[in-house]
């Protein structure tokens, strides 16, 4: 077994839209041994940083938000609850902000998503206001779209005029949140192109259709009970895979959709798939697991709801009737990096664990090593010349925004 084993492989076209299920994945090895890795040094030297208690009043941010890196290497902050975008430049100086509370054009409710194209424009999906918000380049309100109910997660087509969702931006479109679609914003017509439906565990009883007015209560607030209750987060399968993905540079999409290691490389209207593997399989579900997820799914939201009075019996009861997958995925997270690399964050083997092995791929999609559990974090964010942005909170739990530079092998 080579220690950076992995299979490229090209799909049939039915796999590569709106058909793919579940792809038969062959093994680099006949008794699908366990890939070794090649640990990459992680060494990665800090730029600049903002935040903390002694920070001016632009950089006091409220959590740890979305953010992303324009082509400029500026980097976009979503601050929730300011609710405001902060802009700061390579030096990590303030350039300005960008939005402000209320509901007028240009203000923010609840903002919850951020995406920055190259160009400095950007998108904020709204909970409270049901939109998606776009400022041009420099800041400047352009418009809003409502979508009725709010993708997943929203990344900008780096070569167009163009948005990716995650989820249905629309009722009644047939998408959910193992759906991605493709919204071009030059068109006359706002409308979800779908780029691909990603395979899903089969359920029994799948969850309904969910409105963002489902998420408020009375007053017009979100409401944490509410989203755990209506939201699915209450009845969902403990280990089932998720839809993990990306926006490469080039406008495909990367994509693992199953517990296997396998990632889809998708051109958006295209026929052609690419699948990169490595052998390292799924940990199998065991009774020890299964209870230790429901005793943290309990711990998780008895906290969670401290402040509203405790979290009711119904919900415990509806975590312990939960159902499980029988494996835990290998891929945890995927992210591309500014050049069109792959970090691929595995699960690690108490799978609740955030210290966990990171495989790099570089943009030419070979294996290029991997940073040991312990040595690096995944970025919340790629930018230009190797920089990438991560949160770090003190004892206090007050956040500060670091900015480092990654060494070329890794970019």
């Amino acid at each position: 077994m080579t220690a950076g084993c992995f299979r490229a492989a090209r799909a049939a076209p039915r796999l590569t839209l709106l058909a793919t299920s579940a792809v038969v994945l062959a093994a680099c090895g006949t008794d699908y041994e366990t890939a070794r890795d090649r640990p990459l040094a992680a060494d990665f030297p800090e730029v600049y940083r903002a935040g903390g208690l002694d920070a001016p009043d632009w950089a006091q941010f409220t959590g740890r938000g979305p953010v992303s890196f324009d082509g400029s290497g500026n980097l976009y902050i979503l601050d929730p609850f300011a609710p405001q975008v902060v802009v700061i430049d390579p030096h990590g100086q303030l350039v300005g902000t960008i939005g402000r509370a209320g509901a007028g054009p240009g203000e923010f409710r609840f903002p919850y998503h951020l995406a920055v194209w190259r160009d400095g424009r950007l998108a904020v999906s709204d909970i409270a206001r049901e939109a998606i918000l776009f400022f041009g380049p420099g800041g400047d309100f352009d418009r809003s779209v409502t979508t009725g109910t709010l993708p997943e997660l929203i990344r900008p087509d780096p070569n167009a005029e163009a948005l990716y969702a995650q989820g249905s931006p629309g009722p009644g479109d047939g998408m959910d949140e193992f759906s991605i679609g493709r919204i071009d914003l030059a068109a006359d017509d706002v409308v979800l192109a779908p780029v691909l439906r990603a395979w899903r565990a089969p359920r029994e009883d799948p969850p309904g259709e969910v409105s963002a007015d489902d998420f408020l209560d009375s007053s017009g607030n979100v409401s944490a009970a509410r989203m755990l209750m209506v939201g699915g987060a209450l009845d969902g399968v403990f280990f089932e895979p998720a839809l993990r993905w990306d926006v490469l540079p080039d406008g495909r999409v990367a994509y693992a959709d199953s517990s296997a290691y396998a990632i889809k490389v998708v051109v958006p209207g295209g026929s052609e798939v690419e699948v990169l593997m490595r052998a390292i399989p799924p940990q199998a579900v065991t009774d020890r697991l299964r209870s230790a997820a429901i005793e943290r799914e309990i711990g998780r939201y008895t906290e969670l709801l401290e402040d509203q009075g405790g979290m009711p019996r119904e919900f415990r009861e509806r975590i312990e009737e939960r159902g499980f997958y029988p494996e835990v995925p290998v891929i945890r997270e995927l992210r591309s990096t500014w050049r069109g690399g792959l970090w691929v964050r595995r699960t690690a083997p108490d799978p609740w664990d955030d210290q966990a092995p990171i495989d790099i791929f570089d943009p030419n999609r070979q294996y290029a090593g991997t940073f040991t559990a312990g040595t690096a974090t995944m970025p919340e964010a790629f930018g230009p010349d190797g920089l990438v942005a991560y949160w770090e909170l003190d004892e206090m739990d007050v956040a500060t925004i670091v900015v480092k530079r990654l060494p070329e092998r890794v970019r």
